[in-house]
């Protein structure tokens, strides 16, 4: 396989992006793999999602948002030009509950790119991949850059996301 220049560029602002802002830093998603139009998350066990406290399973959302976060990182990586992928549809069938104290793998796919519609397939398990907890079908928006400022977004949100950006303790003012 070749080398890709676009990927390689996206990965670490992807992996950041998912490991230390948002719900992925919450719950604590780590991206394991990423290439053109697939990518693979790793959700270690914490006992703060956990949805039933007598079983110990983590809860539903959790793989919900799983899938639905690698297939939109499938889908953003299959794009030419910096673009958007907000969730279209998603369908989710729970196979079986996930083991209490065990990681979580997930696995998307891209399986057709339209003009305006990115198609992906998503899958959850635990110790074997055939043995799925959950499988998912989803479709992503493609919204190009022309239709979002990314400058403006860049210059006043995503700032605070810069570790290099950080103020300095002396450089902050007293807002009280």
């Amino acid at each position: 396989m070749a080398f890709d220049m676009a990927i390689a560029l996206f990965r670490p602002a992807i992996k950041y992006a998912m490991e230390r802002n948002g719900h992925g830093a919450a719950l604590g998603f780590k991206l394991d793999k990423i290439s053109r139009g697939e990518t693979s998350l790793i959700f270690p066990y914490k006992e703060e999602t956990v949805g039933n406290p007598i079983t110990g399973v983590v809860h539903g959302g959790v793989i919900v948002s799983l899938l639905d976060t690698a297939c939109g990182c499938a889908a953003m990586t299959v794009l030419g030009t910096p673009s958007v992928t907000p969730t279209m549809d998603l369908r989710l069938d729970y196979m079986r509950p996930a083991e209490p104290y065990k990681s979580i793998y997930v696995e998307a796919k891209v399986y057709r790119k339209s003009s305006t519609v990115i198609f992906c397939r998503g899958l959850a398990w635990q110790d074997d991949r055939e043995k799925p907890i959950a499988h998912c079908v989803a479709n992503f928006m493609r919204v190009d850059a022309k239709s979002v400022q990314f400058r403006t977004i860049a210059a006043t949100k995503l700032k605070r996301l810069l570790p290099w950006r950080r103020s300095r303790v002396s450089d902050v003012k007293d807002e009280s």
